[in-house]
Order: C-alpha cells, then structure tokens, then sequence
C-alpha cells in the first residue's frame, strides 16, 4: 500500500513537471509574438490619433514633467477620483522632416465603467486636438463600447485644445465641447477626465 501510494505521488510529480515546463516553453514562444502584436496595435493607434506626424519621441524634458504632474493632478480640479487619474507618458510628435509638430499624451482615467481607460491625446502645436485613441478600453458592448467607433472618435478632431473639452447631451456639441455617449455615463465621463488631463498637461505642465 505504501509502496503505492509512493509510486503514484511520483508519477503525479512527474506530470505536474512535465506540464510546467510545457507551459512555460508555450508562453515563452508566445510571448514575443504577443509583445509585437501590442507593439504594431499602439502605433497605428498613434499614427491614427497623429496623422501627420511619422515618429514620436520621448525627452527627458518630458518624462520630469510626467513625473510631476503627477504628484500635481490632486490639484487640478478635473475628477480625480482617489488617484484614479494619471499621465502615463507624454512624446514630441514629429513629422517626416523631423520637425516638432506637436504631442502625444497617454492618460488614463479609473472611472470608466468596466475600469481604466488609457488614452491617447494629440495635440498639435497651434493648439488643435488631431484625434484621440484608446489603448485600455473594456466598456459594454453597444454602450461603453461605442467610444471605439469613428462617430465618437472623430468628433474630437480640430477641437481648440487651449482649455478644457467637456461632454453635453445636447447632440450639439460646441468647440469646447464634445457629444458624450447615450446610457454611457460613466465612460464619458473618463474620457473627459483623461482628455482634460492630457489638455491641461500640455497647456501648463510643459516649459
């Protein structure tokens, strides 16, 4: 009986090995391919939310002004939600020439509906938004959800990036203002805060 009891400890030892190793030889040979896939998703999400721009660039300049803002953005007044807002990075956007040409922020906002909303903002430098995209978005389908789709998105192009942008449920959003999302409460709200912290970033956390 002991022997036995030995003999299929062993045996269930050695598929739980033999299952391990498996496992951690697929995630490694999946890993990178993942990795890239993410890679080649947020850079057409920049090149979508920045058309004219060919590359961005992060700068020293920029990541201290990250770091800083966000020991501020308790400060800002735009819904910070128990330190459910943050920059996430902040690059130059530069065109084929190599010419500064404006900025893409990364922010994320805690509010959403199904939780964080990571976004990215361009802003040009004549203080024009070129669109806004998402990274990190995991609304409700038909919902939440509908902030992916073109009608939402683009209603954000050529918005005058100088001061805040705040949703209204009118239908007729001004320059200042964009069409929030019906029955979507909480996801354009977080849109709103994560854009307005990206506006508010670039308007006065920049030198």
């Amino acid at each position: 009986m002991k022997n036995t009891i030995v003999k299929d400890a062993a045996i269930l030892f050695v598929i739980t090995l033999i299952a391990g190793l498996a496992l951690g030889a697929v995630h490694a040979i999946t890993l990178e391919p993942i990795n890239q896939a993410t890679i080649a998703a947020t850079n057409k999400t920049y090149s979508e939310v920045y058309p004219e721009a060919s590359e961005f660039e992060n700068t020293d300049e920029l990541t201290a002004a990250v770091e800083q803002a966000n020991t501020e953005i308790d400060t800002w007044g735009i819904g910070n939600k128990a330190g459910k807002l943050s920059i996430n990075d902040a690059m130059v956007a530069k065109d084929a020439s190599g010419n500064a040409v404006g900025y893409m922020i990364i922010a994320t906002s805690g509010e959403g509906y199904g939780g964080d909303i990571k976004m990215t903002v361009g802003i040009s430098n004549d203080g024009k938004v070129t669109g806004i995209g998402f990274l990190t978005i995991n609304e409700t389908v038909g919902l939440g959800l509908k902030a992916k789709n073109p009608e939402f998105k683009d209603q954000f192009v050529g918005k005058d990036a100088s001061g805040s942008i705040e949703g209204v449920k009118t239908g007729n959003a001004n320059d200042q203002q964009f069409n929030a999302i019906s029955g979507a409460t909480f996801t354009s709200t977080a849109v709103s805060y994560a854009l307005n912290a990206a506006l508010h970033f670039v308007n006065n956390c920049i030198q």
